[in-house]
């Protein structure tokens, strides 16, 4: 390679960054040696292989750095394509500085000096900044992942139309102030993309915390219910005894009979209602069975959830209540004369099922639900079902509104 020593560290540096981006962006499909062995491979065979015009070269160059990182690793297609074109942005903007930066600057030690800044600014933009605001946010983005393609995109075009084709670096003091106000304008938009992000996230976590605040606060008013009944049936038990000891000493069987049978059916109208063993689940279903009531909605529930599972009981609250909600407001939207919710939560093939039918607007007709319908609750049900190995499917189809979540017990 031909260059200043400035650029010779920055251009030694690539391999150790790419290997990098390979192991920490994304899931290494390798182990860490053999990902560094393929890399450091293919940095060598580059290296050898004729050279063509310096245009071809880079655009070669671009398409084999993603194919060989798509290549070395696994995981969603989409996130890795955003962590690509944001790493491969963010290296094209620094290693264009290190060049503009070779070009000013005369003695060697300065540009040492300025090209080992840029690696270790690069590094920490792209661990301490942006991998770890994209790890937060990347298990609520299940769709409209267009827009963020768009703007990552469109910095990477900007920044190769302005300084990373060859012959195209900034030159005057005018062109670097372009393409400086061009990385700014970008790091503004990357900002208010994470944070709108971020508030997303933030709305979701919020809106478990309240149902989570509202299922406790049932739990407890059922226990002191519960607590009110044993007092009473304490109290009321001398009665009780009174009674059939009068009607056993007149020897009237048919009377203590009746009296039991009465007596049992009073028990089983006023004790709270249980729908299964699992006790998240069951105060889920007991708030929004209530809800369905108070707005004359009728809801069937059909519940067989084991007392001990995988998941745990904010994970369970986002899936099972955020499914009942959306279930709940979508019969009362529905229009229907009859709206209604059918819950079906079971263990089948060693798995957990959710899966629940409710009255919604004849209109909708789909398959697979849209993006632009898919709103928060929907990408905490998903995000949810994905941590424990599962799947969800949404479909619309004559006025029913089906909602299957499938996930690991």
């Amino acid at each position: 390679m031909t260059g200043s020593i400035g650029e010779m560290i920055f251009f030694l540096h690539t391999p150790l960054s790419h290997i990098g981006a390979s192991l920490f962006f994304a899931k290494p499909r390798f182990g860490k040696l053999v990902t560094a062995a393929i890399w450091l491979l293919y940095m060598a065979m580059m290296m050898l292989l004729p050279q063509g015009t310096a245009w071809a070269n880079f655009f070669l160059t671009l398409a084999l750095h993603c194919l060989l990182f798509f290549v070395v690793t696994t995981g969603n297609i989409q996130e890795k394509g955003f962590l690509f074109f944001s790493y491969a942005g963010i290296y094209t903007c620094f290693g264009t500085l290190d060049t503009v930066a070779n070009t000013r600057i005369q003695s060697d030690l300065p540009k040492i000096v300025v090209a080992i800044c840029l690696i270790v600014l690069m590094q920490l933009l792209l661990y301490r900044v942006l991998l770890p605001s994209f790890r937060k946010v990347m298990p609520y983005i299940r769709s409209g992942w267009g827009k963020f393609y768009a703007v990552v995109l469109s910095f990477f075009v900007l920044v190769v139309m302005q300084a990373a084709l060859p012959g195209m670096q900034p030159k005057s003091d005018k062109e670097l102030a372009v393409f400086l106000l061009t990385v700014l304008a970008f790091c503004i938009t990357y900002v208010s993309v994470f944070a709108s992000m971020k508030n997303m996230v933030e709305l979701t976590r919020e809106k478990q915390r309240k149902t989570h605040a509202e299922l406790l606060l049932s739990q407890v008013q059922s226990q002191a219910k519960a607590a009110e009944l044993v007092r009473q049936n304490h109290h009321d038990m001398r009665h009780h005894n009174q009674m059939l000891l009068a009607y056993a000493e007149s020897g009237n069987l048919e009377h203590i009979t009746d009296y039991l049978k009465r007596h049992t059916e009073h028990i089983e109208t006023i004790t709270t209602g249980r729908f299964c063993e699992n006790e998240t689940v069951n105060n889920i279903l007991k708030v929004f069975h209530q809800k369905a009531m108070e707005q004359n909605i009728s809801m069937e529930i059909r519940a067989a959830a084991k007392p001990n599972l995988s998941a745990d009981a904010p994970d369970l609250v986002a899936i099972v209540a955020n499914v009942l909600e959306n279930a709940l407001h979508g019969a009362a939207e529905s229009g229907s004369e009859e709206p209604f919710i059918h819950v079906n939560i079971k263990h089948q093939a060693g798995r957990f099922v959710v899966i629940c039918d409710n009255a919604c607007k004849p209109s909708l007709d789909f398959e697979e639900m849209p993006e632009y319908l898919r709103g928060i609750g929907i990408q905490s049900i998903t995000a949810t079902a994905d941590k424990y190995g599962g799947s969800c499917r949404f479909s619309a189809k004559d006025g029913v509104f089906r909602c299957m979540v499938i996930m690991d017990e």
